[in-house]
Protein backbone atom coordinates (compact mmCIF):
# COMPACT_ATOMS: atom_id res chain seq x y z
CA UNK A 1 0.00 0.00 0.00
CA UNK A 2 2.54 2.36 0.97
CA UNK A 3 4.67 1.67 -1.64
CA UNK A 4 1.94 2.23 -4.53
CA UNK A 5 1.01 5.46 -2.74
CA UNK A 6 5.07 6.46 -3.05
CA UNK A 7 5.23 5.18 -6.60
CA UNK A 8 1.67 7.55 -7.18
CA UNK A 9 3.53 11.04 -5.45
CA UNK A 10 6.97 10.13 -7.26
CA UNK A 11 4.98 10.05 -10.53
CA UNK A 12 3.08 12.99 -10.00
CA UNK A 13 6.42 15.31 -8.70
CA UNK A 14 7.67 13.97 -12.17
CA UNK A 15 4.99 14.77 -14.45
CA UNK A 16 4.71 18.51 -12.21
CA UNK A 17 8.57 18.70 -13.23
CA UNK A 18 8.33 17.83 -16.96
CA UNK A 19 5.25 20.44 -17.06
CA UNK A 20 7.37 23.21 -15.40
CA UNK A 21 10.34 22.53 -17.92
CA UNK A 22 8.03 22.57 -21.12
CA UNK A 23 6.75 26.10 -18.94
CA UNK A 24 8.97 28.65 -20.38
CA UNK A 25 9.64 31.97 -18.92
CA UNK A 26 11.79 34.27 -21.40
CA UNK A 27 13.18 37.87 -20.45
CA UNK A 28 12.99 39.50 -23.50
CA UNK A 29 14.05 43.55 -24.62
CA UNK A 30 10.91 45.85 -24.42
CA UNK A 31 11.69 46.53 -28.22
CA UNK A 32 11.20 43.02 -29.40
CA UNK A 33 8.05 41.81 -27.24
CA UNK A 34 5.57 41.95 -30.00
CA UNK A 35 7.92 40.52 -32.78
CA UNK A 36 9.17 37.61 -30.23
CA UNK A 37 5.20 37.13 -29.09
CA UNK A 38 4.69 36.45 -32.42
CA UNK A 39 7.41 34.13 -32.46
CA UNK A 40 6.55 32.10 -29.72
CA UNK A 41 2.52 32.31 -31.15
CA UNK A 42 4.00 30.26 -34.02
CA UNK A 43 6.24 27.51 -32.31
CA UNK A 44 3.51 26.64 -29.66
CA UNK A 45 1.20 26.17 -32.54
CA UNK A 46 3.57 23.17 -33.83
CA UNK A 47 4.07 22.46 -30.35
CA UNK A 48 1.23 22.84 -28.47
CA UNK A 49 2.68 21.06 -25.27
CA UNK A 50 5.44 23.88 -24.61
CA UNK A 51 3.32 27.37 -23.30
CA UNK A 52 5.91 30.70 -23.21
CA UNK A 53 5.56 33.65 -21.18
CA UNK A 54 7.30 36.62 -21.86
CA UNK A 55 8.55 39.01 -19.31
CA UNK A 56 9.42 41.97 -21.13
CA UNK A 57 11.79 44.94 -19.61
CA UNK A 58 14.69 46.74 -19.94
CA UNK A 59 17.75 45.15 -21.01
CA UNK A 60 19.67 46.83 -17.84
CA UNK A 61 16.90 45.71 -15.63
CA UNK A 62 16.33 42.25 -17.23
CA UNK A 63 20.27 41.39 -16.75
CA UNK A 64 20.15 42.52 -13.10
CA UNK A 65 17.36 40.41 -12.38
CA UNK A 66 19.15 37.45 -14.14
CA UNK A 67 22.18 37.86 -12.19
CA UNK A 68 20.36 37.82 -8.93
CA UNK A 69 18.74 34.94 -9.85
CA UNK A 70 15.39 35.20 -11.81
CA UNK A 71 13.96 31.98 -12.88
CA UNK A 72 14.02 32.68 -16.55
CA UNK A 73 14.74 30.12 -19.04
CA UNK A 74 16.30 32.21 -21.93
CA UNK A 75 16.74 36.25 -22.11
CA UNK A 76 16.21 38.05 -26.08
CA UNK A 77 19.05 41.42 -25.02
CA UNK A 78 18.83 44.46 -27.14
CA UNK A 79 22.54 44.14 -27.41
CA UNK A 80 25.17 41.62 -27.24
CA UNK A 81 26.88 42.67 -24.04
CA UNK A 82 24.56 41.61 -21.29
CA UNK A 83 23.95 38.07 -22.97
CA UNK A 84 28.38 37.60 -23.25
CA UNK A 85 28.60 38.89 -19.52
CA UNK A 86 26.44 36.34 -18.58
CA UNK A 87 27.85 33.27 -20.29
CA UNK A 88 31.47 34.69 -18.87
CA UNK A 89 30.15 34.23 -15.63
CA UNK A 90 28.75 30.73 -16.15
CA UNK A 91 25.23 32.35 -15.92
CA UNK A 92 24.20 30.90 -19.36
CA UNK A 93 24.87 28.04 -21.20
CA UNK A 94 27.84 28.31 -23.40
CA UNK A 95 27.76 28.19 -27.20
CA UNK A 96 24.07 29.18 -27.13
CA UNK A 97 24.59 32.76 -27.97
CA UNK A 98 23.49 34.08 -31.23
CA UNK A 99 22.52 37.27 -32.76
CA UNK A 100 18.60 37.29 -33.82
CA UNK A 101 18.40 40.77 -35.42
CA UNK A 102 20.33 44.35 -35.60
CA UNK A 103 17.86 47.08 -34.42
CA UNK A 104 16.87 50.46 -36.83
CA UNK A 105 16.95 53.60 -35.16
CA UNK A 106 13.78 56.32 -36.19
CA UNK A 107 12.93 59.77 -35.10
CA UNK A 108 9.14 59.80 -34.46
CA UNK A 109 7.26 62.87 -34.59
CA UNK A 110 3.54 62.15 -34.08
CA UNK A 111 1.44 64.32 -36.99
CA UNK A 112 4.69 65.35 -38.76
CA UNK A 113 5.21 65.48 -42.20
CA UNK A 114 8.96 66.11 -42.60
CA UNK A 115 10.64 65.30 -39.26
CA UNK A 116 12.50 67.63 -38.14
CA UNK A 117 14.12 67.78 -34.64
CA UNK A 118 15.10 71.60 -34.99
CA UNK A 119 11.22 72.26 -34.15
CA UNK A 120 11.28 69.60 -31.14
CA UNK A 121 10.09 71.17 -27.61
CA UNK A 122 9.90 67.45 -26.17
CA UNK A 123 12.13 65.14 -27.20
CA UNK A 124 11.89 61.40 -25.62
CA UNK A 125 14.83 58.53 -25.42
CA UNK A 126 15.29 55.48 -23.32
CA UNK A 127 18.27 56.19 -20.78
CA UNK A 128 21.33 55.38 -22.47
CA UNK A 129 22.66 53.30 -19.47
CA UNK A 130 20.02 50.99 -19.54
CA UNK A 131 19.40 50.45 -23.20
CA UNK A 132 21.06 50.08 -26.23
CA UNK A 133 18.11 52.37 -27.98
CA UNK A 134 18.72 55.06 -25.72
CA UNK A 135 22.47 54.72 -26.15
CA UNK A 136 21.95 54.83 -30.16
CA UNK A 137 19.76 57.91 -29.47
CA UNK A 138 22.25 59.81 -27.61
CA UNK A 139 25.65 58.86 -29.81
CA UNK A 140 23.68 60.51 -33.01
CA UNK A 141 21.47 63.54 -31.43
CA UNK A 142 24.80 65.72 -32.05
CA UNK A 143 24.20 64.94 -36.38
CA UNK A 144 21.09 66.86 -35.75
CA UNK A 145 20.67 70.60 -35.43
CA UNK A 146 18.75 71.57 -32.65
CA UNK A 147 17.04 74.61 -32.01
CA UNK A 148 18.80 77.77 -30.07
CA UNK A 149 16.70 76.47 -27.03
CA UNK A 150 17.17 72.78 -26.64
CA UNK A 151 14.16 70.32 -26.42
CA UNK A 152 13.26 69.02 -23.00
CA UNK A 153 14.42 65.46 -22.54
CA UNK A 154 12.27 63.40 -21.38
CA UNK A 155 14.16 59.64 -20.73
CA UNK A 156 12.22 56.29 -20.29
CA UNK A 157 13.48 53.20 -18.55
CA UNK A 158 12.91 51.12 -22.01
CA UNK A 159 12.12 52.34 -25.60
CA UNK A 160 8.68 51.47 -24.99
CA UNK A 161 8.22 53.96 -22.27
CA UNK A 162 10.08 56.78 -25.08
CA UNK A 163 7.49 55.65 -27.85
CA UNK A 164 4.61 55.66 -24.66
CA UNK A 165 5.80 59.23 -24.17
CA UNK A 166 5.16 60.54 -27.99
CA UNK A 167 2.03 58.27 -28.85
CA UNK A 168 0.22 60.25 -25.49
CA UNK A 169 1.34 63.82 -26.39
CA UNK A 170 3.77 63.70 -23.25
CA UNK A 171 6.60 64.44 -25.87
CA UNK A 172 6.48 65.88 -29.43
CA UNK A 173 9.44 64.12 -30.46
CA UNK A 174 11.22 60.58 -29.89
CA UNK A 175 13.61 58.16 -30.18
CA UNK A 176 12.20 54.67 -30.79
CA UNK A 177 12.76 51.70 -32.52
CA UNK A 178 11.07 51.30 -35.98
CA UNK A 179 9.83 48.11 -35.00
CA UNK A 180 6.94 49.93 -33.02
CA UNK A 181 6.17 52.09 -36.17
CA UNK A 182 5.58 49.33 -38.21
CA UNK A 183 3.88 47.39 -35.39
CA UNK A 184 1.43 50.45 -35.48
CA UNK A 185 1.42 51.14 -39.05
CA UNK A 186 2.42 54.61 -38.29
CA UNK A 187 2.33 56.94 -41.24
CA UNK A 188 6.17 56.90 -42.94
CA UNK A 189 6.25 60.76 -43.60
CA UNK A 190 5.94 61.06 -39.66
CA UNK A 191 9.42 59.33 -39.19
CA UNK A 192 13.15 59.14 -40.35
CA UNK A 193 14.88 56.05 -40.28
CA UNK A 194 18.70 57.08 -38.64
CA UNK A 195 21.95 56.41 -40.35
CA UNK A 196 23.35 53.61 -38.45
CA UNK A 197 26.67 55.02 -38.78
CA UNK A 198 25.71 57.32 -36.46
CA UNK A 199 25.86 55.17 -33.45
CA UNK A 200 27.01 51.77 -32.48
CA UNK A 201 25.26 48.98 -33.97
CA UNK A 202 22.30 47.67 -32.08
CA UNK A 203 23.33 44.26 -31.71
CA UNK A 204 20.52 42.43 -30.30
CA UNK A 205 21.49 38.99 -29.00
CA UNK A 206 19.87 36.11 -27.48
CA UNK A 207 21.15 33.39 -24.74
CA UNK A 208 20.14 30.13 -23.35
CA UNK A 209 19.59 30.05 -19.69
CA UNK A 210 18.56 26.62 -19.21
CA UNK A 211 19.69 23.34 -20.77
CA UNK A 212 15.83 22.17 -21.26
CA UNK A 213 15.16 20.40 -24.67
CA UNK A 214 12.33 23.10 -24.99
CA UNK A 215 14.52 25.77 -24.60
CA UNK A 216 17.01 25.47 -26.95
CA UNK A 217 14.60 23.94 -29.32
CA UNK A 218 12.58 27.57 -29.46
CA UNK A 219 16.03 29.26 -29.91
CA UNK A 220 16.52 27.04 -32.52
CA UNK A 221 13.41 28.00 -34.38
CA UNK A 222 14.40 31.49 -33.55
CA UNK A 223 17.16 31.20 -36.11
CA UNK A 224 15.12 29.34 -38.90
CA UNK A 225 14.43 30.88 -41.86
CA UNK A 226 11.03 31.66 -41.40
CA UNK A 227 11.40 33.22 -38.35
CA UNK A 228 14.19 35.74 -39.94
CA UNK A 229 11.72 36.45 -42.29
CA UNK A 230 9.07 37.30 -39.35
CA UNK A 231 11.54 39.44 -37.87
CA UNK A 232 12.67 40.91 -40.51
CA UNK A 233 9.05 42.17 -41.70
CA UNK A 234 8.89 43.79 -38.19
CA UNK A 235 11.38 46.24 -38.88
CA UNK A 236 14.47 44.81 -38.38
CA UNK A 237 17.63 43.91 -40.30
CA UNK A 238 19.05 40.23 -39.56
CA UNK A 239 22.22 39.55 -39.62
CA UNK A 240 24.43 40.09 -42.58
CA UNK A 241 22.15 42.22 -43.77
CA UNK A 242 22.81 45.96 -44.95
CA UNK A 243 21.03 48.85 -43.12
CA UNK A 244 20.11 51.01 -45.47
CA UNK A 245 19.34 54.99 -44.08
CA UNK A 246 16.70 57.51 -45.28
CA UNK A 247 18.49 61.05 -45.42
CA UNK A 248 19.04 63.54 -42.28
Amino acid sequence: MLRSIAITLLTLVISITLKAEADLRIAVASNFHQTLDTLAKQYQSAHPKTQITLIPGSTGKLYAQIANGAPFHAFFSADSERPEMLEQNGLAQQSSRFTYALGILALWQPGSKEPDLSKAKTLAYAKPELAPFGRAAKQSLHTFQLPASPPRHVLGSNVSEAFNFALTGAADSAFVSLSQLIKLQIAPQEYLIIDPSLYAPIEQQAIALSDYPETLDFLHYCQSESARQIIKAAGYHIPKERVQASRL
